[in-house]
């Protein structure tokens, strides 16, 4: 399954991730209807500060195992077939376990409804025919959908690159 990975050396932390999230999770798919509705979207990503004073985008990380789903008494949140984590807002109680559950924090409180509140989480843009809004948002490409395995070896050959190319290395020849 493909995820939303971050280079975090790329990320600027303009915020460009989290408005397109607000955007593609609105009613009318529009910056302005979306700033205009009655309840407004929330985000599902959000840039958090970087060890490197930067910023990093934070959003669910669809694990494997994940402890949210198995934390969840109504089995709102559940796994796809393909591996996503999902969440049916019409079976949530609001009992917030899975918020405690997640070792990310990347579940949050969400809309509060009739009789309870409901959970907010990145679903990867399920209902769009691309992929997430937020990735195709980055301008500096900071945010890629890909699978783990490629993005990592990506990374390595970086690496690999630059050692090779610094002057230490080259002074230990």
């Amino acid at each position: 399954m493909d995820s939303i990975l971050v280079d975090d050396e790329k990320c600027l932390a303009c915020n460009s991730c989290q408005i397109a999230c607000c955007i593609a999770h609105s009613e009318s798919k529009t910056l302005y209807g979306a700033i205009s509705e009655k309840a407004p979207p929330a985000s599902k990503i959000h840039v958090e500060p970087g060890v490197k004073g930067i910023g990093f985008p934070l959003n669910c990380r669809h694990c494997q195992d994940p402890q949210c789903v198995k934390a969840c008494v109504t089995k709102s949140l559940y796994m796809a077939g393909d591996g996503a984590v999902l969440h049916d807002d019409k079976r949530c109680i609001g009992c917030l376990m899975c918020f405690i559950a997640c070792p990310f924090g990347a579940i949050e409180e969400g809309v509060k409804k009739q009789g309870g509140c409901s959970v907010s989480k990145c679903d990867l843009c399920i209902s769009l025919d691309s992929k997430p809004a937020c990735v195709d948002a980055c301008p500096t490409k900071a945010l890629v959908f890909a699978k783990a395995d490629s993005f990592s070896k990506d990374r390595r050959r970086k690496y690999i690159v630059e050692m090779a190319a610094s002057p230490e290395a080259a002074s230990n020849q």
